[in-house]
């Protein structure tokens, strides 16, 4: 036996009477709804031959969560905190939830919703108490028209009206549901004739509906730059850094040790402050529950294998040791690409995701060793030539033009938002790093700073842009 909403939108007033019964039963705090009433509108007027002619059009949408065929929220969860009862109902346990909001990136239709009361992620759990004792969920008894029900898949009838959405692809799926999803919701929706109209379709009240926004990404901004930093600080070590301590002629110098120490204080800065960012922190020992699945689990797994790996280097010295972390490096590049890699974020979704996370590593390791270098360069009194700071340059330069590029093939979205002005900041780095590969020895050392705060800059605005794509879906 399976339930399913039985929704009747040609019916529907939009009263919102479901959606304040579900509010007042499960007692939600203003701005947040498991429940939500769509006002889709559109069409327009015209005069022709001297009359006015309209096809101005509304219908409402009532949508909770639809308890999909496969849902995508209990397969992101890292802490493993979704269940599907044998009747597809789909609950979330909020005892184990983090708070952490992955499972609101991965649905389609951005159901689960953040509580900032509790610090946990809440959503429909079809009044399941209700109806194990055989009655309606809050609202559906609330409904004036009686237009929303639940019903039991195996007992209603097939009638053509009526569109089982499980069985009918995503992109048949009438607007404003998204047509990408592929989590088959169990929705038995009867369509108000608009629905089928070729015209324009707008969500009329979606500033009502976008639910409130208790926490900044911004923490997640710098945590992703910060342990692309760290790896990209550990291969810089293993390239140029080595090449510096040969300039140097000293194996036995402790400068040799210096950006290891920097990896494991920008790994623990970027672990601060992703605990920072969860709603319910006493759960953070939870995130590994759901390795199966769960590509945010594997980063952190990842995280600390990279960091367990980087320590072994620094205690054993070797070759093996040394390509064992890089390679752990590289797998928290691709496990953090994987975590946005999500059929519900279209603008994440591609492999240039992969590439500009890849590229930010190399970018911000090489950058952030090289005053380092420069320092120890002046503090030991020898002068390094001027073709390795070109090499170095240069690669650099090359790097930023790949990563203009991966921009400007998103057109036209690489020009609004931020991305001018990160055009604008690639080319003023590329410009600073043209002019220190003939910088005087005194200048080198703050040519580099320039270019490091350039190169954060422009990556900063980058990572605000991406996730701008979360408040861009359509529901």
């Amino acid at each position: 036996m399976t339930y399913a909403f039985r929704f009747d939108s040609s019916g529907c007033s939009g009263c919102k009477a479901c959606q304040a019964a579900c509010k007042d039963k499960n007692n939600l705090p203003a701005g947040v709804f498991w429940r939500r009433v769509i006002e889709v509108s559109g069409g327009d007027w015209a005069q022709e031959n001297g009359a006015w002619v309209n096809t101005v059009f509304a219908y409402n949408l009532s949508m909770a969560c639809n308890h999909c065929v496969h849902p995508k929220c209990a397969g992101v969860c890292p802490v493993d905190a979704y269940t599907v009862r044998p009747d597809g109902i789909v609950l979330l346990d909020s005892a184990r939830c983090v708070g952490c909001g992955y499972c609101n990136w991965a649905c389609p239709y951005a159901v689960p919703q953040y509580d900032p009361a509790q610090g946990v992620m809440g959503k429909c759990n079809f009044c399941f108490d209700a109806l194990d004792a055989g009655q309606q969920p809050s609202c559906a008894a609330a409904c004036p028209l009686r237009v929303l029900e639940v019903v039991k898949v195996e007992e209603s009838p097939s009638q053509p009206a009526l569109l089982p959405l499980w069985e009918i692809p995503g992109g048949q799926h009438p607007f404003p549901l998204p047509e990408f999803s592929r989590t088959q919701p169990h929705m038995l929706l009867r369509p108000h004739p608009a629905m089928h109209n070729e015209l324009a379709k707008r969500v009329a009240n979606r500033e009502e509906l976008r639910p409130p926004a208790p926490k900044s990404e911004m923490p997640l901004v710098f945590f992703t730059l910060i342990t692309q930093a760290a790896v990209g600080v550990f291969w810089s070590a293993g390239w140029t850094y080595n090449m510096f301590l040969l300039l140097l002629q000293t194996n036995s110098s402790p400068l040799w040790l210096v950006p290891y120490g920097m990896v494991g204080i920008l790994l623990a800065l970027a672990l601060l402050i992703s605990f920072a960012h969860l709603g319910r922190k006493r759960n953070a020992w939870r995130v590994l529950a759901n390795l199966k699945k769960s590509w945010l689990s594997r980063e952190i797994l990842s995280i600390a294998v990279f960091g367990v790996a980087g320590l072994a280097h620094v205690v054993f010295q070797a070759f093996f040791s040394a390509v064992l972390a890089a390679l752990a490096g590289l797998v928290v590049i691709i496990s953090m690409a994987n975590v946005y890699r999500l059929r519900s974020m279209p603008a994440w979704n591609n492999r240039r995701t992969l590439g500009a996370f890849l590229l930010t590593a190399l970018l911000l390791g090489q950058n952030l060793l090289l005053p380092v270098q420069i320092s120890a360069s002046q503090w030991s009194g020898i002068t390094l030539p001027v073709n390795y700071y070109g090499e170095l340059h240069l690669f650099s330069v090359l790097l930023l033009g790949v990563q203009a590029g991966l921009m400007l093939v998103n057109q036209p979205a690489a020009l609004a938002g931020f991305g001018r002005m990160r055009l604008a900041l690639i080319g003023a780095t590329v410009f600073a790093l043209l002019v220190s590969i003939f910088a005087a020895p005194a200048a080198r050392l703050g040519m580099s700073v320039l270019v490091l705060a350039l190169l954060v800059a422009q990556e900063v605005l980058g990572r605000i842009d991406f996730y701008s794509a979360i408040e861009e879906r359509r529901l």
